[in-house]
């Protein structure tokens, strides 16, 4: 009787566990997306678009649909602005899970930097600058590993009582 219980048990933690896998892994999916790039500088007052984008196989969270490694995608824009010495630009990426809302966001933000004349607006084609996909396992194996100083741990952990006191009697 108390092997049918405990069997039935670990089927039933095997079966939550398997759900809870399961469930994880919805919560991220591949979908294809339409960007643009904004780039402004505090330094000029030249403001540059990118030509909306096709984006296959961007990774974007289920419910909120917000698009995972936005900041990877804004630096490669930042990368193409420093490689052609355009260096110190805020970049952002700016997109839609249809080329209509895309189309919008990008109509309003051109609306808003073209209003009194005190931008003027450049525009990078496809074959400028094309951003390039960016998957969740990509971002996972490159994000440094902080280093921690031992000597300051155990400094911090060390009582006011026991720390060390220098020695100038020497």
């Amino acid at each position: 009787m108390g092997n049918k219980l405990d069997l039935k048990l670990k089927v039933t933690f095997a079966v939550i566990m398997l759900l809870a896998a399961i469930n994880v892994s919805a919560a991220n999916k591949k979908a294809t997306i339409y960007a643009f790039g904004f780039s402004a500088s505090f330094n000029d007052s030249i403001v540059y678009f990118t030509d909306i984008q096709q984006i296959d196989n961007a990774t974007i969270e289920s419910k909120s649909k917000f698009l995972l490694n936005r900041a990877e995608y804004a630096d490669q824009f930042r990368d193409y602005f420093n490689s052609i010495g355009l260096e110190h630009r805020t970049c952002i990426i700016s997109y839609g899970l249809t080329l209509k809302d895309a189309e919008k966001k990008l109509v309003k933000l051109r609306k808003r930097y073209s209003k009194g004349g005190h931008y003027k607006i450049k525009y990078l084609a496809g074959n400028d600058f094309k951003f390039r996909v960016i998957s969740h396992e990509e971002l996972a194996t490159e994000l440094p590993i902080p280093k921690i100083d031992e000597n300051k741990k155990k400094e911090k952990k060390l009582p006011e009582g026991n720390r060390p006191v220098a020695d100038d009697s020497e």
